[in-house]
């Protein structure tokens, strides 16, 4: 893990500038919230700042931070936090509601703002994953967010899970699953307490070295299993119909054309409906992890890149 339970902090960079990396905490509806704010070691006046998040994961420790520090050595503070419920922060265990992580980004936008180091009026954010999607529809609610940073973005939550059950299972397993998730609700609202699962039930993924190291992580990092409510809360979660809100702000979107988990389809239909301006980097190859892993640094190129022209210090004032 990146950010170990003694609150070690790893960011996996090569030699390079120095960045600082600190755990820092703030409130979001009341909940105490963790996440790891990096900033540039050497600096002049302001930061620009993003506030950054993963997907269904929730937590730092799963690939965002190694991007935080490439941003970093271009001059922008991160802030990589873990959602209510995930890592050290407080909350659901492990619930992931999409519009409550939109809720956490805006409050930790807020926190940045009142830092002195940071820039209050060039403030961004960026997420991978489910967190590219949370970031897309948090920059459409949150006018301060001037720029948005999404990495292998879902477009539609109920799509990309119809076609993950079904890719895999055939179209019975989709109703199937519809299904139990009616019945875990109907058991939520009898008793309080739904239905625990591995992440692999939620989001079925062919077998593969890549996929069954994924869940291995996974399974050890929250054995206890992912709520299977989560799937209900991301049925009505589409980021392609959020999008539009985000212009005249700035959009990057970065996937990989042979992402099995959530297809390129997604970015080119969010590119679609989003408005100018934004940019769509379709990289090669890499899979679902590549741009916050192996590729990180071309990521970092591209998202700093988009970066220095939408999110430079003072761009609101």
């Amino acid at each position: 893990m990146i950010v170990s339970a003694d609150n070690e902090i790893r960011l996996d960079l090569p030699d390079g500038p120095r960045v600082d990396a600190e755990i820092v905490h703030f409130y979001s509806d009341g909940l105490r919230l963790r996440g790891v704010l990096v900033t540039p070691r050497e600096r002049a006046g302001a930061l620009p700042a993003l506030v950054a998040g993963q997907g269904w994961s929730g937590a730092v420790n799963f690939r965002v931070l190694p991007l935080a520090g490439r941003l970093a050595r271009r001059g922008y503070a991160v802030l990589a936090l873990d959602h209510r419920g995930f890592g050290g922060s407080e909350g659901a265990r492990l619930r992931c509601d999409p519009y409550e992580q939109v809720r956490d980004v805006s409050n930790a936008a807020t926190y940045l703002a009142g830092r002195p180091e940071i820039d209050g009026s060039a403030l961004g954010v960026m997420g991978a994953s489910f967190g590219g999607a949370v970031a897309i529809a948090a920059a459409a609610a949150d006018e301060r967010l001037r720029a948005c940073v999404a990495l292998v973005p879902l477009a539609d939550g109920r799509r990309w899970l119809r076609d993950l059950h079904t890719g895999l299972h055939g179209p019975d397993a989709w109703a199937a699953f519809l299904a139990r998730i009616a019945g875990d609700e109907a058991e939520r609202a009898r008793t309080g307490a739904g239905e625990r699962v591995p992440l692999g039930t939620l989001m079925p993924l062919p077998p593969s070295p890549a996929a069954d190291a994924e869940a291995a992580l996974m399974a050890a990092a929250y054995p206890e299993g992912y709520p299977l409510e989560n799937a209900r809360l991301a049925l009505d979660f589409s980021p392609e119909r959020l999008v539009p809100a985000i212009a005249p702000r700035a959009l990057c979107l970065i996937t990989t054309s042979d992402d099995t988990v959530i297809p390129a389809e997604h970015s080119l239909a969010l590119h679609a409906r989003a408005g100018e301006p934004k940019v769509l980097h379709l990289l090669p190859r890499g899979g679902h992890g590549g741009p916050m892993g192996e590729l990180a640094d071309t990521t970092a190129d591209l998202a700093g890149a988009f970066l220095a022209e939408h999110l430079p210090s003072g761009a609101g004032s």
